[in-house]
């Protein structure tokens, strides 16, 4: 768990230098007017490319994780032109897998280009300290507050500034909507979904949540121009031979977040299996139910089939690894962008007569990811963490929320 911990806290230190160092100074000049869009969307994804192999390395890389992906010709193209991608969400670190792919250059021992990655997220991530303002001034990414039909405006107005300035983007995002846990309020919502699939004469689903459709289609405006890819991502998590995002009832699912990844440094790493279909979408398409919940249908039946590979020991059968191929980073690479930051900050501590501060931070950030992270623990029993600190931020809010619910009954009896 110190490991865990130690790297956590060295992602956040990463994050933090480049936010303060090189990101607020770019988002300033570009606010006041100094900077055109064209010019501070190119510096963003300059700093991006310089973030991300260590937000990564230490939680894929030393931790061992692999990924793997069914179809290297769809990633390829992906990543050689605006591209919409939707992903099944049976993970906290999702993003942390396009980053990785994003970041790539080597794609099954072929050449591709490094693309920026964007996501469609809830609005509350961009409130979470550090990776969350990195995301919101940084990054650009688009947060969603209430729908994406309601937030039509501010979704089309984010593609369209990367589109004047004619910056490439992969942009994702997860059409569940939630992560679901154990407690009361994530069963609730499980047996919903469960009961919507039966309202559309469809199966329940075991093992994704139902799409959220309304307003989506104001997303193809990513792809409309370029005649780009719109596809269909499912995620499998396998650790030990055992499938991770099992079904959504049953009591050996675990959640994988950065927790997850990082203790793989102890032997047990999670691999990470990419299933890709290009979705043909029609530009003029006014309900998507239907269409997304094929689309979900398809993505249960992909996990369901991982579960019995995984139940029957055949996961890692040359049969069954014979359709994914590797994606990988340059081992050596991203060290030395681990290291390059580790150097620049000694040298701008040293500069200023900080090295002091700087340690100090870093005791700081340790003890504070450590402390957050177990009271998060306890109080919820599970580690939430898709970025820093939200286990125990989550924990904490629900602690409150259960306590005012507890109230409010106590006060009707």
């Amino acid at each position: 768990m110190i490991y865990c911990h130690f790297s956590v806290s060295t992602l956040c230190i990463n994050v933090a230098f480049d936010l303060i160092i090189f990101g607020v100074p770019v988002f300033l000049l570009h606010a006041i007017g100094l900077l055109p869009n064209k010019l501070y969307l190119a510096a963003t994804t300059f700093i991006i490319n310089w973030t991300t192999p260590t937000v990564f390395t230490m939680p894929m890389i030393l931790s061992g994780s692999k990924i793997y992906c069914n179809n290297i010709d769809i990633l390829v193209e992906s990543k050689t032109t605006d591209s919409l991608l939707l992903a099944n969400h049976g993970s906290r670190i999702d993003w942390m897998v396009a980053m990785f792919t994003g970041f790539s250059r080597y794609l099954a021992e072929r050449s591709c280009e490094r693309t920026r990655v964007g996501f469609v997220c809830e609005a509350l991530i961009q409130f979470m300290p550090l990776i969350g303002w990195y995301r919101k001034l940084v990054a650009k990414d688009i947060f969603v507050w209430r729908s994406f039909k309601q937030d039509a405006s501010l979704i089309k107005q984010n593609i369209q500034d990367f589109h004047s300035a004619d910056e490439r983007r992969m942009l994702f995002l997860s059409p569940e909507g939630v992560v679901v846990d154990f407690g009361p309020k994530d069963m609730e919502y499980i047996n919903e979904c469960r009961k919507f699939c039966l309202d559309q004469n469809y199966k329940p689903f075991d093992y994704v949540l139902t799409p959220r459709y309304k307003g989506s289609m104001c997303l193809l405006q990513q792809v409309k121009e370029c005649n780009g890819p719109v596809v269909s991502i499912c995620l499998a998590y396998v650790r030990d031979g055992k499938l991770l995002n099992c079904s959504l009832l049953s009591p050996d699912r675990t959640v994988p977040d950065i927790y997850s990844l990082n203790q793989g440094i102890g032997g047990s790493p999670v691999d990470i299996y990419i299933h890709l279909k290009r979705m043909h979408v029609a530009q003029d398409m006014n309900d998507p139910k239907a269409f997304m919940m094929e689309n979900y249908k398809e993505k249960n039946e992909i996990l369901m089939e991982w579960d019995r590979q995984t139940s029957a020991g055949t996961a890692g059968s040359d049969a069954w690894m014979s359709q994914f191929s590797i994606v990988q980073n340059s081992n050596l690479e991203c060290m030395l962008y681990q290291i390059g930051h580790a150097a620049l900050m000694i040298i701008v501590a040293l500069m200023f007569d900080r090295m002091r501060t700087l340690v100090h931070l870093f005791c700081l950030l340790f003890c504070s990811v450590a402390s957050c992270h177990t009271i998060g623990w306890v109080l919820n029993s599970t580690s939430m963490e898709s970025v820093p600190f939200e286990t125990g931020i989550k924990s904490i809010a629900l602690s409150l929320q259960k306590m005012k619910s507890a109230g409010k009954g106590s006060k009707l009896e």
